[in-house]
């Protein structure tokens, strides 16, 4: 029988590390998440569209910052991806169904996990393996996986050794900046946030079979995210928790804006946020800070800061960063 996913928002605590410091710039604060959990799903409401019919945005790549785009920084895609066009995929609709779209089956477990974030000065060191504190499903996809008619993905998830040192203060890049492939955050989960594409430039949450939280390997055996995990909790009415970090430092919140809606691309600027009051660092400031929605580009649609580069990449994950599912 094939496995559909069950839209799902679990709560891992509003605890996890939102103001675990003050702002002063002068104290140390160290959060690590060592353990793993046992993946469950229960329907969301209030989801503010109906996911059975989300829009379908093959092709909304541009070379500019533009609402409801990927400002990307390729714009030609020759890699490989999702073999078989899924049939919660509408195309003559331009929408796909996410309820029923087929998920890899398996629940493994990572007791290796480590994630952590030190917040030192100016800069948010963030160190992990990639492998996250929930759990996956089986990779490569087996044959007997009714989810391997549609996707094959024969890659198989590894730790890697990843340090980025953000700004713990991000300022406003000049102009938007464009968006590559590889890490573009971090979630809280401890796993690398990819953008809104697969290896054929095509909306990668529609067309690539992935597991319960939405996550799945690339060549480079790093596990990965497309969108917001479920499996990240962001419980509450109003607005919603920081749940990871962008490459430039702003952080990633939830779908929920100030007064509990439910957020969507007409909310939100080019890059995919709004700027106003937060708790950042134990501080209330006005501040940047991106917004995840259930349509895409899913998370970042550019860079509103300036972009780091990793301090370390230790591994399979390193630059030029492969995105296809064959090698």
């Amino acid at each position: 029988m094939t496995i559909h996913r069950t839209i799902a928002f679990l709560f891992l605590g509003a605890f996890l590390l939102n103001g675990c410091t003050s702002s002063s710039g002068t104290s140390t604060a160290t959060t690590t998440t060592t353990t793993t959990t046992t993946t469950t799903t229960t329907a969301a409401t209030n989801t503010g569209l109906d996911q059975t019919k989300l829009p379908l945005d093959d092709g909304k790549v541009s070379t500019s910052a533009q609402v409801g785009y990927l400002f990307s920084c390729q714009t030609t895609f020759n890699g490989t991806g999702a073999s078989t066009v899924g049939p919660w995929v509408n195309s003559s609709a331009g929408t796909y169904d996410f309820i029923s779209k087929s998920v890899v089956a398996g629940s493994v477990v990572w007791p290796t996990h480590s994630y952590t974030i030190a917040l030192v000065g100016a800069a948010r060191t963030i160190s992990t393996n990639d492998l996250p504190n929930h759990n996956t499903g089986t990779y490569p996809i087996a044959t007997t996986d009714p989810a391997h008619t549609y996707d094959g993905n024969p890659n198989h998830i590894a730790a890697q050794t990843i340090v980025y040192a953000l700004p713990s203060n991000p300022t406003n890049a000049t102009t938007p900046m464009c968006v590559g492939l590889g890490p573009i955050g971090f979630l809280l989960s401890g796993s690398v946030l990819y953008n809104a594409l697969d290896a054929l430039g095509r909306d990668a949450v529609a067309h690539e079979v992935q597991d319960l939280c939405q996550g799945h390997p690339d060549t480079s055996s790093s596990y990965h995210y497309h969108s917001l995990t479920t499996c990240l909790s962001d419980p509450g009415t109003g607005h919603s928790n920081l749940l990871g970090y962008a490459v430039d430092g702003f952080g990633i919140y939830g779908v929920r804006g100030e007064s509990g809606q439910v957020l969507t691309n007409a909310d939100l600027d080019a890059c995919h946020g709004h700027t106003h009051s937060i708790t950042w660092d134990g501080a209330t400031v006005s501040m940047y800070h991106y917004h995840a929605t259930y349509a895409y580009p899913y998370t970042i649609g550019c860079f509103h800061g300036t972009a780091v580069k990793a301090s370390t990449i230790v591994g399979q994950l390193e630059p030029p960063f492969p995105h296809r599912h064959t090698p």
